[in-house]
């Protein structure tokens, strides 16, 4: 009796092996992508969307319709979760200077030709900078995923690749953007494209991710072209020079010092 209930074990655990060598889901359960819920999303992109450490270069290009260019040259001091940018024009020198902190959450620009300092918030952070179709808040790098609720809207083929279209809901009404449609590549979830519509849910800008950068394994944007559909108007913000290994003064992140040379 005990042989043969030894037998029915035996035969009991090949057949259970078996099985479980030709179930495609657990075979494949190590092996298959994990679906990421949209607010995971999010905190991908940002982690790409983050401005590289150290001193950057570069400028903002604004092209009306009727082919007239303006440039705005930039210097950008990156530290951490602080960034202070320099503009300045060919025309006019210096004029302002953009300092964000806490990640892009808080903004103070200083106008260097008026001398006076503003404090950007509320509706304030939706200024464009010196007239172009970038907004202080766009620049900001403040994370998507803290400040909007994510849900997945389907798949599009965009850019010559398959992408997640993700509807993305401020989860404060008190800005200019009513909502923001974000699309990003399927397959490692690269930001594309960005389109901005207004509390009516129209679209009037959209941004393209034009260009990507990879340096010590982290992929971020190095171009963003930006349409603002009612005005017909393109701005593009590239950075083209990045020295990591450059040493600065912190303290040019508090804003009373703005003021300073």
């Amino acid at each position: 009796m005990r042989f043969m209930w030894n037998k029915i074990i035996a035969a009991f655990l090949v057949v259970m092996a078996i099985i479980l060598c030709n179930s495609p889901g657990l075979m494949a359960q190590e092996k298959r992508d994990v679906e990421l819920t949209a607010q995971e999303i999010l905190a991908r992109v940002d982690t790409i969307m983050a401005y590289p450490e150290g001193i950057l270069k570069g400028a903002f290009l604004h092209i009306t319709p009727d082919g007239l260019t303006r440039r705005i040259e930039l210097k950008g001091y990156i530290s951490d979760s602080n960034y202070l940018f320099r503009m300045e024009t060919s025309s006019r020198g210096e004029e302002q200077k953009v300092l964000y902190t806490l990640s892009g959450e808080d903004i103070w620009m200083y106008n260097v030709l008026s001398r006076q300092l503003y404090h950007k918030m509320s509706v304030d952070r939706y200024d464009p900078i010196m007239n172009t179709n970038f907004y202080y808040v766009d620049i900001s790098n403040a994370d998507f995923q803290s400040n909007y609720t994510a849900a997945l809207d389907g798949e599009v083929y965009i850019k010559g690749q398959d992408a997640l279209r993700l509807k993305c809901e401020p989860l404060l009404k008190s800005g200019k953007y009513g909502v923001l449609t974000l699309y990003v590549s399927r397959e490692d979830y690269i930001p594309l494209r960005v389109d901005y519509h207004d509390n009516d849910m129209v679209i009037f800008k959209t941004m393209s991710i034009a260009k990507i950068a990879e340096r010590k394994n982290k992929k971020f944007p190095v171009r963003y072209d930006m349409l603002n559909i009612k005005t017909g108007t393109v701005t593009i913000f590239e950075i083209f020079g990045i020295d990591e290994e450059a040493q600065f003064d912190k303290g040019i992140f508090r804003p009373e010092k703005l003021g300073e040379n």
